[in-house]
């Protein structure tokens, strides 16, 4: 059965451009896989597994997202809706978050640039800390193979309409049982023992991942940075695009290249000084610009 319908340009707050944020990197082509302009991805719901399709029609300033659900039972097409307004960052008015950004030369130029480009959320939890927490000090293309084989290994697979099979993302329930060997054949490698010490902690003792949300920011980053494999960058990226905790920028390799080229800033500056920077110009908004940053860095590599 599949299920099919609009986000129209009046539930969309502003401009957006899915290309830019899809390809932005906040989400992994495990998360949501690219297929030409579209996007796939496989959820569960009330134990169900259910599959995934969006891509964008209309204009940057006049958008609206065409999405189709692929399932085996009827659905109701208000729940994924509001889903996916929330996962794609098209619930927060971007006109009105500019207006913050604004506020100096490099910043104009990177929305001028990167027009539409929105802050993503993940509304599964554990999918956000897996992710990032793998994703510390590798490249892309490497995480993406490590959380792909994780699925492969772990997870239930659906069959979308033209053959294309796709494993949900998995759970801390699903890993649980795993041994150290399982993950060191996913092909971890030396991040193996710190993921599966991160699987056995959260199983016996799982995140309150509301009261997380509404604690001050530095004792919630304190309480993810206690977490086996966890860091600064992956509790910053945590509360962000997990927990929406906006006035946080993760600060990885291209963040920092673009930060120090752009603003021209001391290129021995630490992590807390680069945070702080951008803090003092843009306060609760910050995460809002670490997309930007972040894409600037990728896609012009040639001018660091």
């Amino acid at each position: 059965m599949v299920e099919e319908f609009f986000i129209l340009n009046k539930e969309i707050k502003g401009p957006l451009n899915l290309k830019f944020t899809m390809e932005s990197e906040q989400f992994t082509n495990s998360n949501w896989r690219r297929i030409g302009e579209k996007y796939r991805k496989v959820i569960r719901i009330k134990g169900k597994l259910v599959g995934l399709e969006v891509w964008q029609e209309g204009s940057v300033e006049k958008p609206k997202i065409h999405v189709k659900i692929y399932c085996k039972n009827k659905v109701k097409v208000e729940d994924f809706k509001s889903r996916i307004i929330q996962e794609l960052g098209l619930n927060y008015d971007l006109e009105a978050v500019y207006n913050k950004l604004e506020n100096d030369a490099v910043s104009k130029k990177l929305i001028n640039q990167f027009r539409g480009l929105r802050l993503v959320r993940y509304l599964n939890f554990e999918e956000c800390l897996i992710t990032y927490q793998l994703s510390a000090n590798t490249m892309i293309k490497r995480l993406e193979q490590m959380c792909e084989a994780l699925k492969q290994r772990f997870c239930e697979k659906f069959r979308f309409d033209d053959g294309m099979v796709l494993a949900v993302f998995p759970t801390v329930k699903h890993l649980s049982k795993a041994t150290l060997k399982d993950f060191e054949e996913c092909k971890l490698g030396y991040k193996a023992k710190p993921f599966f010490k991160l699987i056995k902690t959260l199983n016996r003792k799982p995140v309150n991942w509301k009261k997380l949300g509404k604690m001050d920011i530095v004792k919630a980053k304190r309480i993810l940075m206690d977490l086996p494999g966890v860091g600064e960058k992956v509790a910053d990226a945590v509360l962000l695009y997990g927990l929406g905790r906006t006035e946080v920028l993760p600060i990885d390799v291209w963040v920092r290249r673009t930060l120090i080229k752009l603003y021209g800033l001391n290129p021995n500056s630490t992590y807390k000084q680069l945070q702080n920077f951008v803090k003092e110009k843009f306060g609760e908004f910050s995460g809002y610009f670490g997309p930007y940053l972040f894409y600037y860095g990728r896609t012009r590599k040639h001018v660091f």
